[in-house]
């Protein structure tokens, strides 16, 4: 059973930075679609109002980009916390350092039900 769970375990962690990946990859991407747009303006010598509503609608979309990669850096959280409840505390999944755990712990009880 403990096998079967780490199996669906890793699954789970791999979809899991796939969709972190995506996002920050997505924001890279319109952030250089938002710094594109105004040199390209200046570039053409056009005035500043043609475009204006492009600049404003990908700078928007960069702002929901943010908002969904702190959902999935939660989820990430929770998803944590899961395995933990699950007996799984000790598993690692990914290779990637990670950013303040330590302030974010809380004290291990010495019994844990398993």
């Amino acid at each position: 059973m403990r096998i079967k769970r780490k199996d669906i375990a890793q699954s789970v962690a791999e979809r899991l930075f796939a969709a972190e990946t995506a996002l920050d990859l997505a924001a890279a991407r319109i952030a250089e679609l938002n710094a594109a747009l105004p040199l390209a303006r200046l570039d053409a010598r056009l005035s500043a109002t043609i475009g204006q509503d492009a600049v404003t609608s990908s700078a928007a979309a960069m702002v929901l980009v943010a908002r969904t990669r702190e959902e999935i850096v939660a989820t990430h959280a929770n998803l944590k916390r899961a395995s933990d409840d699950m007996g799984l505390r000790e598993v690692s999944y990914g290779d990637l350092f990670k950013a303040g755990v330590a302030q974010h712990r809380t004290p291990e009880p010495h019994l844990r039900a398993v």
